[in-house]
Formats: C-alpha cells, sequence, structure tokens
C-alpha cells in the first residue's frame, strides 16, 4: 500500500512538469520518432544537423531505436500527450524499485521515491529521451534476477528486461555479464549460461536488424563515435564531474550516515579529488565551491555504501562499479547517464538507515528534485520563447541545438552548417546556451544580443557563473567552459538570443 502510494506522490511531482517544451536531447530523440513515424523499418535513415553539419542521423544519434519506436505513435502530438505517454515506465520503475528495497532493504515505499523520484529520475519522467525506459527496464529486470522466490530458471523475465535495456541506450551492455554473475555467485553454470543467452537475445537481434535495415551495425558505428575522449585529463574530467552528479542528483548521501566513519572517509576523499580537480582546470569562487560541495556528497554516497556483507551486497556493488567504469568510455559525463547505475548505493545504504535518516533523505531527495526540475522548465521555455521571438521577424537560419532549433524548425526556419557563408538579407538567429555553430559571414547590418533573466533566481542547472550544468561536463563558449558540478546557485542571464542580419 505505501508503494502504491509513493508512486501516486511521483505522479503528482510530474504533474507541474507534463507540458514541459521539448528540450534538450529531446529535440534528437523526437526527430528519430517522426522519422520511425514514416518509416518503422529504419528509424536512423535521415539527415539531422549535428554541431553545425547536416550529416545521417545514423552516424551521430549515438541511441538504439527504442525511444524512437515507442513515442513514433504520438511523436505528432503536443508535449503533454508524449509525456503522458511515458508514465508507463514510471510505474515500471517504481515496481521494480519497490522490489528491490522489499528484497534488499525491507523498505520498498522509501526505494520508491529514493530511487524511482531521484532528482535525475524526476528529470527522467519530463523528458523525451530513453533514460525513465532504461530505468524501469534496470530496476525491474534486477528485481527479477534477484528473486528468492522463484528457482534460478524462471528467472528469464527479469534476464530478458535486462537485455531490453540495449535497446533504448547502449549503457545497458554494462548490466548483461551481471545476469551470469549472479547465478555463479550461487554455483549455478547452467542457469548462469541460460539466464545470459536469454539476457544476450535482444543485443543480438538488434544487431542483426541493423545488419537488415543499414547493412551495418549501430552499435560498431557508435564505438568509434564515442571513443574520442580518452586522455588522462578527460577521463578525470568526466570522472569528477561523474562523482558530483552521483551526490547531486543521484544518491543524496543522508541515508548513507548510518555508517558514520566510512561516510565521513568517502566525503573527505571526495573533498580532496574534487579541490584538486577543480583548480586543475582553473576554477574558482563559486564554480569551485560547487565542485567540492558535491564531490564530497558524491563521496560520502559511495563510503555510506561501502560496507559487504553478502552476495547481495556484492553483486549491488558490482552493479554500480561495472556503470561507474563504463561511463568513463563515453564521450561526455551527463547526470542522466547514472540512470541504470546509481540504485545500487542507495539501496545498499537504505538496508542500515534509521526512520529519521530515511525521512530526511526523502524530503531531500524530493526537494532538491523540484527544485532542478522546476529550473530545467524554466530553461526549457527560456529557449522555446527566444526561438519564437526570433521566429517572429519572419524566416531565417539556425545556430543552436536541442529545444531552440526544434521550434524554429517548427517555424521553417533552416539550420546553419559551420562556416556556411549566407546569403545578403538573411536573419541568423542564435542561443549561446544550444552551442551554436557560426556562418562565414562577417557583415552584419543588424545584430541585437538580448540576455534573457532567470524568472526565478536560485537553483540553477546551467550557469557559467555557477560553475554547473546538469545535462553535460562542458558549457558552449568560445572556448567551451568546463564544469563538473550538476547544478549551483547563480542569477546570472539563463541565455542570450542573439539576432543578426546579413548585409544587402
Amino acid at each position: 500500500m505505501r508503494s502504491r502510494l509513493s508512486l501516486l506522490l511521483l505522479i503528482g511531482l510530474f504533474v507541474p512538469f507534463a507540458n514541459k517544451p521539448v528540450h534538450i536531447d529531446d529535440a534528437n530523440f523526437l526527430a528519430l520518432a517522426k522519422n520511425a513515424a514514416l518509416n518503422p523499418w529504419a528509424p536512423h535513415d535521415f539527415l539531422i544537423n549535428w554541431s553545425g553539419v547536416t550529416q545521417p542521423a545514423f552516424s551521430v544519434l549515438s541511441n538504439p531505436p527504442g525511444i524512437g519506436l515507442w513515442l513514433a505513435p504520438v511523436s505528432h502530438l503536443a508535449p503533454l500527450w508524449m509525456h503522458l505517454w511515458m508514465l508507463p515506465w514510471l510505474c515500471l520503475a517504481a515496481w521494480g524499485a519497490s522490489r528491490l528495497g522489499k528484497r534488499i532493504a525491507n523498505k520498498p515505499a522509501a526505494a520508491v521515491i529514493l530511487i524511482a523520484g531521484a532528482p535525475i529520475a524526476m528529470i527522467a519522467t519530463a523528458a523525451l529521451t530513453p533514460d525513465l525506459p532504461l530505468l524501469a527496464l534496470s530496476l525491474a529486470g534486477m528485481a527479477g534476477l534477484i528473486d528468492d522466490d522463484r528457482p534460478f530458471e524462471a528467472r528469464w523475465v527479469g534476464a530478458l528486461m535486462l537485455g531490453f535495456t540495449v535497446w533504448f541506450r547502449y549503457s545497458g551492455i554494462a548490466l548483461l555479464p551481471l545476469v551470469v554473475l549472479w547465478p555463479l555467485m550461487h554455483a549455478k553454470p547452467k542457469a548462469a549460461l541460460r539466464l545470459g543467452l536469454v539476457a544476450l537475445s535482444p543485443l543480438v537481434a538488434l544487431m542483426i536488424y541493423d545488419l537488415m535495415a543499414y547493412e551495418t551495425v549501430h552499435l560498431l558505428s557508435m564505438i568509434g563515435f564515442q571513443s574520442t575522449a580518452n586522455t588522462p585529463l578527460s577521463i578525470m574530467h568526466k570522472a569528477v564531474a561523474t562523482l558530483c552528479a552521483l551526490g547531486g542528483v543521484a544518491v543524496l548521501p543522508i541515508v548513507g550516515i548510518a555508517r558514520p566513519k566510512s561516510f565521513v572517509v568517502g566525503g573527505l576523499v571526495g573533498a580532496a579529488v574534487g579541490l584538486s580537480a577543480a583548480t586543475t582546470l582553473g576554477q574558482s569562487g563559486t564554480p569551485l565551491m560547487a565542485t567540492v560541495l558535491f564531490s564530497i556528497a558524491g563521496g560520502a554516497a559511495l563510503g555510506g555504501a561501502a560496507k559487504i556483507e553478502d552476495t547481495t551486497d556484492a553483486l549491488l556493488w558490482a552493479w554500480l562499479g561495472s556503470g561507474l567504469i563504463f561511463l568513463l568510455t563515453l564521450r561526455f559525463s551527463a547526470s542522466r547517464y547514472l540512470i541504470p547505475f546509481f540504485a545500487p548505493a542507495i539501496l545498499l545504504s537504505l538496508k542500515r538507515a534509521s526512520r529519521p535518516q530515511i525521512v530526511i533523505a526523502v524530503l531531500a531527495t524530493v526537494g532538491v528534485g523540484l527544485g532542478v526540475s522546476m529550473d530545467d522548465l524554466d530553461l526549457a521555455e527560456v529557449q522555446r520563447d527566444a526561438a519564437l521571438r526570433a521566429a517572429a521577424t519572419g524566416k531565417g537560419r539556425i545556430g543552436g541545438h536541442w529545444g531552440f532549433q526544434h521550434h524554429l524548425l517548427q517555424a521553417g526556419w533552416i539550420d546553419i552548417e559551420e562556416d556556411e557563408r549566407l546569403p545578403k538579407g538573411v536573419w541568423v538567429a542564435m542561443s549561446a546556451q544550444a552551442w551554436p555553430q557560426q556562418p562565414a559571414n562577417t557583415c552584419w547590418d543588424y545584430m541585437e544580443i538580448r540576455p534573457i533573466k532567470d524568472p526565478r533566481p536560485g537553483i540553477r542547472v546551467m550557469s557559467a557563473a555557477g560553475g554547473a550544468n546538469l545535462h553535460g561536463h562542458m558549457l558552449a563558449g568560445s572556448p567551451p567552459i568546463p564544469v563538473f558540478a550538476p547544478w549551483t546557485f547563480a542569477s546570472d542571464p539563463m541565455d542570450h538570443l542573439t539576432m543578426r542580419r546579413t548585409c544587402p
């Protein structure tokens, strides 16, 4: 009963964001969904302007077709209906969190809120990205895999759910070895083989489908696409940004206080790591403070979960550890990339937490989730309004991506190609936050740069002055601005809309 009430709470928390405009990577996945509606056999077979270059979506959209196929039936509708279409995944995520919370900590209702209602999960619930299905399948699949009420041979549904995570994001590959590991830890080699084959079957089917539809395997193409940031400095940057996201928007470290010594040691290690990383990349002031505070939180969260008492704890650490290692191989770090991997850190701490600690953790989780979600909604609306303001001038060319690009494309504008020389008398609209590409033109007969204020100052999920970005570990700029923190407090403009017109 309490788990159902927790789910109702999560649905209630979703309501204020149900009509959120297309935002950040929603635009890419919606483009995939619209093409899937037209061509369900080959959703990636279309062109998209990525980083200022129009190219095949197959080459640059690094996610499998799952979310495109899911959204295809509603891709022509308003955002409200598309967001409502995602709610079954929230229900499945809550069910999986409840089962895991019951099995591991005997606290199912708390697990639902702390996992399915974590800030990154709350953001995912109001997004059109693969993150919510990925969370749901990973939680429900793992709950089915470790269900002691069933013999290992009967746990194939859990293994299949974990296998289907790769249809939504390739990071699900990091979960597949766990399907084999768990029965091996119980000396069940035959069950390990059977469950492993079941879990692998969706990936094999996806690869065969790719060969039939595109004559090449999308996953193999994406391995090269993602492996472009593996210098020691890049790996350090991704690792510390992931640590900050873990403690800031995934596993708020409150339940970990139940193990005070490990909690404090983890926090001290996190402080040293964060301070070293911030000074290495030249941060100071608020950005440095945000990096250190969130790295402390991430270290404390890991410290509070550090003890391994049984095989279940060992599996949870394998789940968490394999994910953290996998994330270091990607092009960049984003808070939402933790979606399939953060639950073990909560479950390991939850089993030892007291009732007061759980109550405080739930309140803090909901509070931070609402704070970052409200600011992310503000950013989505700011970029939509900037696009509509630009569209009021007539037709022109777009510099920028995400929702800003989406809304202008809907108004009949066209993307700029990087270093393209535009004809005379053409309007150009640019969003400073949305990684704008530049044309080759240098002569303009009109230019206006309009700062757009934060309508609700306070928590910010994207701020150069505050040194934070929920959606990545860099901010747009010349050069780009490296950041670590997932959110901060700041009062600088949310964006700058630049309107220019080429010389007649």
